[in-house]
């Protein structure tokens, strides 16, 4: 529910707080007062564009804030969760600053947020009924999702789009297999010879830079036995040799220990060196041994080098890409061997989706053509209370034909989508002698915003929108019928928050909460101020309503009964 609207610097808005409350909320005001800015507000609040000529003369910025808290179990907590934010002691804050330079900023609970976000959310918190919800209203796919709603079929429609969509997917992979088929005779020889290509081969990860290290140890063979073989006269092979002065030296200290117990010392640190000498000679003697040219096996290097970096330009930059390419084209191959096989599980595939939809699409259209009937006979005796006793209102339900690509119910074959095989028109006949018309080519302002009054009122009962908005929802109307617009309007308001702006007494005096708009000048500036009615100030407002600027007492008794009445229809 809404509980609290402010707004500053908003059109001709200063600064003001709309209180609103449960149940049936009306706003009046005289013409051009601002009453409107308050549902300008509203619609900034739900996601609505940010106009910069929106702010208040001589202001640089507007702020707009509305208080909401949601019911226990509304799905605002999760669409907040979904976003990275959270009901704040289960209220939300939404705010939204507007500044002439553009730079718009959003806020929910005091964190930035999107526009984007803002929608989201006030699908689940207001729905609005002016002009704009008038069109929508008039659009067949909007009227198809009123009458499911209304239905209750909605999670067998969500069923069917699933499997339609599974049958699209199908159609599309069976579609590109049969093209493979075509192209198969010119791309199989293609891949069966890059693959055997990558297979021959068969490269190895590293590879290549174990044969460079390979061949820079064969290029420069001769070089390293040379070294090797000098290295080994230096450490062992000489007289004079590294190992031959160090077993002299340990000799001598062995001998002068004799002397000296301290000479054991180094005598023993010489043995280890001489060990450690021993084993670096071995270790050089080995690769002495095995580095012998090779002129074969640089040829061999050369031509396995080669290879490699044939496949690496035609394959991919590193093995790990080659052997990808050769899976995707080993899979490839594996599919144009198994065409056949593949497109007849695609086929048996794609017959039982499509015999699911069509069922599935059968049956939601039984409960549309049930509901259909139901709600043209409550629309009708809704019209009928809204002092539209000739007219006459027709839910439309058709069916298109299928094509030959396309997903067919039925013996008839109608063309399935995902939201069903039917099409649905609401249809308008006000007057008699009229021929039934959709609401889009209904001229009369006045029998549209009762029709869709009347649609409203019974879809409420099947909408779980927790407050409602009503503009122009008096277009055109007055007098008895007035009053039982604004019964319906506190039915609708039942279990639920309606917000409506009237300039219709009748109307009026059946809220629970009144609210008017007042523009008041001073001193060369314009102030608008919102302010909620009760006792003699809701009266006298009632009576201008009723009479204009002269009120007299016959205004006001006049007044005090549609306030009587009000109660007493509760």
């Amino acid at each position: 529910m809404l509980t609290e609207l402010r707004l500053r610097n908003l059109a001709v808005i200063e600064e003001v707080t709309v209180p609103f409350g449960p149940g049936l909320n009306v706003l009046s005001g005289e013409t051009g007062a601002g009453k409107s800015i308050v549902i300008d507000a509203l619609l900034l609040i739900v996601g609505a564009r940010a106009q910069p000529d929106l702010i208040r003369s001589g202001a640089e910025s507007a702020v707009v804030e509305a208080l909401f808290e949601p019911a226990p179990g509304s799905p605002v907590a999760g669409i907040l969760e979904a976003a990275g934010h959270a009901l704040l002691g289960g209220q939300l804050v939404i705010k939204r600053e507007l500044a002439r330079s553009g730079r718009h900023r959003v806020f929910v609970n005091d964190a930035p947020a999107t526009v984007g976000l803002l929608e989201r959310l006030g699908d689940a918190l207001v729905e609005l009924h002016g002009q704009h919800e008038h069109q929508r209203l008039m659009e067949p796919a909007r009227q198809l999702l009123l009458l499911d709603r209304f239905a209750g079929c909605e999670e067998r429609r969500d069923r069917l789009a699933e499997l339609v969509g599974r049958w699209d997917a199908t159609r599309r992979e069976l579609a590109s297999l049969r093209e493979e088929g075509r192209e198969r005779v010119r791309q199989e020889e293609l891949y069966r010879f890059q693959l055997s290509e990558i297979d021959a081969v068969r490269p190895r990860e590293g590879e290549e830079e174990d044969l460079r290290a390979e061949r820079r140890r064969l290029q420069h063979a001769e070089r390293i036995a040379a070294g090797l073989g000098e290295i080994m006269a230096l450490l062992y092979e000489d007289g004079q040799s590294a190992a031959a002065r160090l077993r002299r030296a340990a000799a001598l200290l062995r001998d002068l220990s004799a002397f000296d117990p301290e000479l054991a010392a180094p005598a023993e640190a010489l043995r280890e060196a001489e060990a450690y000498l021993e084993e670096a000679v071995g270790r050089t003697r080995g690769l002495r041994d095995r580095a012998p040219f090779d002129p074969g096996r640089m040829e061999e290097i050369d031509e396995r080098l080669d290879a490699l970096a044939k496949l690496r330009r035609k394959y991919g930059d590193t093995v790990a890409a080659m052997r990808a390419y050769r899976e995707e084209i080993a899979g490839v191959l594996d599919r144009l061997d198994r065409h056949e096989e593949i497109a007849a599980a695609l086929e048996r595939r794609l017959g039982g989706l499509a015999q699911d939809a069509a069922s599935e699409a059968l049956a939601l259209s039984e409960a549309r053509a049930e509901a259909a009937g139901r709600l043209e006979r409550l629309i009708q005796k809704e019209l009928r209370g809204l002092g539209m006793e000739p007219a006459r209102f027709r839910v439309a339900v058709r069916h298109d034909p299928a094509g030959p690509e396309e997903l067919g119910c039925g013996e008839a074959g109608w063309r399935v989508g995902p939201r069903g095989a039917d099409a649905v028109e609401f249809l308008l006949s006000a007057n008699p002698g009229e021929e039934l018309k959709p609401l889009a080519k209904v001229v009369s302002g006045g029998e549209l915003s009762r029709t869709m009054l009347a649609i409203k009122t019974i879809l409420a009962a099947a909408d779980e929108m927790p407050t409602m908005v009503f503009d122009e929802v008096d277009a055109g109307i007055g007098g008895r019928v007035a009053d039982v617009v604004g019964q319906k309007l506190r039915h609708t308001a039942g279990g639920r928050q309606v917000l409506c702006v009237t300039h219709l007494a009748p109307i009026a005096a059946h809220a629970e909460h009144h609210l008017v708009v007042e523009k008041r000048i001073g001193r060369g500036v314009t102030r608008t101020t919102v302010a909620a009615l009760d006792g003699a100030r809701r009266v006298e407002e009632l009576a201008r309503m009723l009479g204009g600027e002269r009120i007299s007492e016959a205004t006001r008794r006049h007044a005090r009964e549609l306030l009587r009445d009000g109660r007493r229809s509760v």
